[in-house]
């Protein structure tokens, strides 16, 4: 079985084969990179998230013959396609348990991860110097109210940052609105690939509801980490004042990509914790149980 997920992030880098090394060439003009290499056995899922890769064929047969994956995106981060071994679904047992969509497994996962999300939201709070009584209250309880615990999560967050809203609408064309969206979108790439890379399929959702071109779970995966998002936004927003979307829309790349978690007993870019609430979710369906779904703390 191979272990690591590898993302593509550099521009215009060749990819090839060599003695049984997956090799990342930078291209000519980058003069301080280095090139890198891993071995193709220990290669579960290669992910292309840049411009202008070139992939050899001797690349590609090399991880396919190790049972591994391509998956490519396009200039949103999003998966638009996916090469494997023929057949190729990593864990059988977790897609059909999936498949079944066992209900009291569902129910525990979505707890979990709304609950990791609601400690999440009291955490941005906390870094903002604010308090919600309503979500402490809630975290207490064995169903999480997700839309009252919201309401009183934007009421206090969007003051904080310098916006007279109290409310979020994806819909309202605010810089605050257009910001989040495009972070949220950002990080819906994320969980989608992860998901896919895992097994799962991002069409059966555990708490959210299939609906025409809206895969599920990975809205449902992404709960818990939104708040990071929101994080992000904050210190943006209180590092420069003055709005620049444009500048925003790099500066949640770089931190969706560098930004790390804490796991105990050490730290996970944010980039690898996504892959790794997507594996034990696949856990969790394997074993038909939500204990094994991990979901990250924001500190």
């Amino acid at each position: 079985m191979s272990y690591h997920v590898v993302h593509i992030l550099t521009h215009g880098c060749t990819i090839g084969r060599d003695r049984g090394m997956l090799v990342c060439r930078p291209p000519k003009e980058a003069v301080d990179a280095i090139e890198r290499k891993r071995p193709l056995e220990d290669i579960r899922a290669l992910v292309i998230a840049a411009r202008g890769v070139t992939l050899t064929s001797n690349a590609i047969s090399g991880i396919l013959e190790q049972d591994g994956m391509i998956l490519l995106c396009n200039e949103s981060y999003s998966p638009i396609g996916l090469t494997m071994p023929l057949p190729r679904i990593i864990d059988t047992r977790a897609f059909m348990n999936q498949a079944r969509q066992p209900r009291r497994v569902n129910d525990g996962l979505w707890q979990k991860l709304l609950m990791g999300k609601t400690a999440n939201q009291q955490a941005v709070l906390k870094q903002r110097e604010l308090f919600s009584a309503h979500l402490e209250r809630a975290m207490k309880k064995k169903d999480i109210d997700e839309g009252n615990c919201a309401r009183h999560y934007w009421q206090l967050y969007f003051p904080s940052i310098g916006w007279s809203a109290t409310k979020r609408d994806r819909k309202l064309d605010t810089p605050p609105n257009r910001m989040l969206n495009y972070g949220y979108t950002v990080l819906s790439a994320l969980c989608h690939r992860s998901l896919i890379v895992h097994g799962l399929s991002p069409l059966l959702g555990v708490g959210h509801i299939p609906r025409y071109r809206s895969d599920a779970l990975v809205y449902d995966l992404m709960e818990p980490y939104r708040p990071f998002v929101d994080c992000m936004l904050a210190e943006f927003m209180q590092q420069a004042p003055e709005v620049n979307e444009a500048e925003w829309c790099k500066h949640i790349g770089r931190e969706l990509r560098e930004r790390r978690v804490e796991r105990e007993p050490y730290s996970l870019k944010l980039l690898d914790a996504i892959d790794k609430s997507a594996s034990t979710l696949a856990d969790s369906y394997s074993h038909l149980t939500p204990e094994p779904l991990w979901v990250p703390s924001l500190n």
